[in-house]
């Protein structure tokens, strides 16, 4: 038998760490890489002996290789001796922002990035909302275009995004979106629990405070508690009168989707795919959110999930579905059948296996 074909996946983030969308996602690339491949990570963050050790209580099937020196031209150098020495047969950079290394890989190894979402797209997204780009990157589409077709092949995480890239760069770009494989959470008699699941990033934050400010008073009079969870927790707190329960990270998904009786995600900004959003929909739980936070799911008819970008709206969905069990059941349900239609793992990774097989 043959051996298998050694990929190396780059990234600056020690996502096995586990907390936030992001790492989210690229655990379930590694996870998945490291079943079918000879899996390398080359990571640009600080790591040491517990990172070893919890990566191999995740179960993923990897290398780690630390970089030593995240200066430019060191890091690059580091790579390219990494490169040579494994005998990669391709690279995987997690994000654009890594897009400074892709010319260390010699001639014959396949560069791959996935973007999890477009630059320009989030560029857009918040100056539209009067903030300035994201640590100052300011993209054009055209010039994430641009850098997109120096690659191989470029993963993007929902299908109109790669539909949008395709146009430009052709075949090269893949849609790869994040997979969810869970058991369907029980509904409960009486709703009372909507959770909102999240990083601290700044998108976040702003959602729970137009929630917070604008949709709660709405539901002045419904038997309604507000649960949050993750990183958020760390840069948020109600307005004074409101109560909301933080819990934090926790890393057990059962734990948190099986006590929300109604995912709320009222994000009014962004890019990308929502992980959060996948997570509930493939947990079988009812989602409300915006028309934002929809972006790469198809549910024209609100079927699976609802979608208001009004106070009023936003809250009569959250009341309707917090007071009707039998409505709960039937759009969890269909939540449920739907991820299992579009994010599978099956689904979600084919067109990458593919790529890197043949």
């Amino acid at each position: 038998m043959s051996a298998r074909r050694v990929v190396l996946f780059v990234t600056h983030d020690p996502f096995w760490r586990l907390g936030g969308g992001e790492r989210t996602r690229n655990l379930a690339l590694a996870w998945m890489l490291g079943q079918l491949f000879d899996l390398h990570l080359f990571c640009l963050a600080p790591v040491g002996e517990a990172d070893h050790k919890r990566l191999a209580a995740l179960r993923v099937s990897a290398t780690l290789h630390p970089c030593t020196d995240a200066e430019p031209a060191a890091a690059s150098a580091q790579l390219a001796d990494l490169v040579g020495a494994i005998a990669a047969h391709a690279c995987l950079f997690a994000r654009l922002r890594l897009d400074f290394l892709a010319d260390a890989l010699p001639p014959g190894v396949l560069r791959i990035l996935d973007t999890h979402d477009l630059v320009s797209d989030n560029v857009a997204s918040r100056a539209r909302a009067g903030l300035e780009p994201w640590g100052g990157v300011d993209m054009s589409f055209d010039e994430e275009m641009t850098l997109l077709a120096r690659y191989d092949h470029v993963l993007l995480i929902q299908q109109d995004d790669a539909r949008r890239v395709a146009a430009a760069i052709g075949p090269r770009a893949l849609c790869v979106p994040h997979p969810v494989m869970f058991a369907r959470q029980p509904v409960r008699a009486q709703g009372r629990v909507l959770g909102f699941v999240a990083s601290g990033w700044q998108g976040n934050v702003d959602a729970l405070d137009w929630f917070a400010h604008e949709v709660w008073p709405a539901l002045e009079g419904v038997t309604a508690e507000l649960h949050v969870w993750g990183s958020v927790c760390r840069v948020w707190a109600p307005p004074p009168g409101m109560t909301a329960i933080a819990h934090g990270f926790v890393a057990d998904y059962t734990a948190i989707w099986g006590s929300v009786d109604v995912a709320i995600n009222p994000v009014r900004w962004g890019s990308g795919l929502k992980i959060k959003n996948v997570e509930a929909l493939g947990h079988g739980v009812p989602l409300v959110t915006t028309t934002e936070g929809a972006r790469g799911l198809d549910d024209d008819a609100g079927r699976c999930f609802r979608v208001a970008d009004d106070a009023d709206g936003f809250a009569r969905h959250c009341r309707e579905l917090l007071a009707d069990a039998a409505l709960r059941e039937q759009t969890g349900a269909r939540a449920h059948d739907y991820a299992v239609q579009h994010f599978s793992p099956q689904q979600c990774f084919t067109q990458l296996i593919s790529t890197l097989i043949i």
